[in-house]
């Protein structure tokens, strides 16, 4: 899962990622329109790419690591996901027809991200890389994908050689001054990753929740500054995308509270949540997980989700407050649909997917019109 600390943001919506494979009559428009509702269903609060700072996300803690003495893991296949393994499968044989269509390769990376098998993601973005040498999305795309793929999550030498080299060629590249500042944060460089972060904290919307998280990124690396001030090592995170962007940012806040008249101008005002583990449940529900609370669409066809809040060791009981920023795409917000779905799970690996041995609370479906808050029980073990 990307997400332990770096890499803030999620690539814009799947809808904008794939708008110009959508305006086209390109042979890749079907598999664009498929992977605009596949990709935030098993993505989204994990989906590692990021729009406005495109792809970023903010976490400083890692997933909980397992042992040698851990559970074994039986990963369980949803719908969702068979149905991404032969979008991708189908991706592939097009490729194998027309190996030097860029947008192909881009897409086939995003999916392959998406599905965290960074590994594949990377073959692709070398593939697309040699079709376009010294694109600058490419370069960033493929040194974040590289740095999955290491043990620690350091960024190396030849990696910040790289995203240098991006920068002279698009300054204002997001991705890469998010990595870059914590290149120099992992290098005890304070003063480089507050320049770096500074510059992309001048890009983001004032007051919006990836420019908050940006801000206190910044604020404890300051306050960390007079002693060695190292950046936590990246990895995967599940996350999650209204403005994906900022929906990813959020997993790095345990609660987004909102001012108490908000919902006066007739926005809404959001759902708060208690999520607290079962009496019977409490001494099973593993702890070190990662919490998911996912809104999905009321009914027996629930599609992919509208949202979810990702938060890292959770503390139960504990109170947020899900709002429109929880959104996983601009375009189809929380507030869009007047009766939704919640569920709490907690996940053992850290994957959004449910696995064996996670826990999980009952589905609650609500009204978006009511101001009572609501409580979620983690008290059923996924099998």
């Amino acid at each position: 899962m990307f997400w332990t600390f770096a890499a803030a943001l999620l690539f814009a919506a799947a809808m904008m990622t794939f708008f110009p494979l959508l305006r086209s009559r390109s042979l890749w428009k079907p598999f664009a329109l498929a992977l605009v509702f596949l990709v935030p269903a098993i993505a989204a609060w994990m989906y590692t790419e990021i729009g406005t700072p495109e792809g970023i996300k903010l976490i400083r803690q890692s997933p909980p690591a397992r042992t040698a003495q851990s559970e074994p893991v039986e990963q369980t296949h949803s719908p969702e996901s068979a149905e991404m393994d032969t979008m991708i499968a189908g991706l592939q044989a097009r490729l194998e027809q027309n190996p030097d269509d860029l947008d192909g390769w881009m897409l086939l990376a995003r999916s392959f991200k998406a599905t965290q098998r960074f590994a594949e993601a990377a073959a692709a973005l070398e593939k697309a890389y040699q079709i376009d040498p010294g694109n600058p999305r490419i370069m960033v795309e493929l040194v974040e994908t590289r740095i999955f793929l290491t043990p620690d999550g350091r960024i190396s030498d030849d990696a910040v050689a790289t995203l240098q080299q991006v920068l002279e060629l698009d300054p204002g590249m997001q991705k890469a001054l998010w990595l870059m500042g914590i290149a120099s944060s992992q290098r005890a460089d304070v003063d480089g990753a507050v320049d770096y972060w500074e510059t992309l904290l001048s890009q983001l919307e004032p007051g919006s929740t990836v420019a908050q998280s940006v801000q206190s990124q910044l604020d404890q690396l300051k306050a960390e500054a007079g002693g060695a001030a190292v950046a936590p090592p990246i990895a995967p995170a599940a996350s999650a995308p209204a403005e994906p962007a900022a929906q990813t940012a959020q997993a790095n806040v345990a609660e987004t509270t909102i001012d108490a008249d908000a919902g006066d101008d007739g926005s809404w005002p959001g759902v708060k949540v208690t999520v607290r583990a079962g009496d019977d449940a409490q001494s099973r529900v593993p702890t070190g997980g990662v919490l998911y609370v996912m809104i999905r669409s009321a009914g027996p066809a629930m599609g992919p989700p509208l949202g979810v809040r990702r938060i890292i060791d959770p503390a139960l009981p504990l109170d947020i407050t899900l709002s429109d920023g929880d959104s996983m795409m601009q375009e189809r917000m929380i507030s869009s649909e007047s009766t939704v779905q919640l569920q709490a799970r907690i996940s053992r690996t850290g994957s959004p997917a449910a696995s064996t041995g996670d826990w999980q609370s009952q589905p609650l479906s609500i009204s978006l019109d009511s101001k009572e808050p609501v409580e979620l029980v983690i008290d059923q073990r996924v099998e």
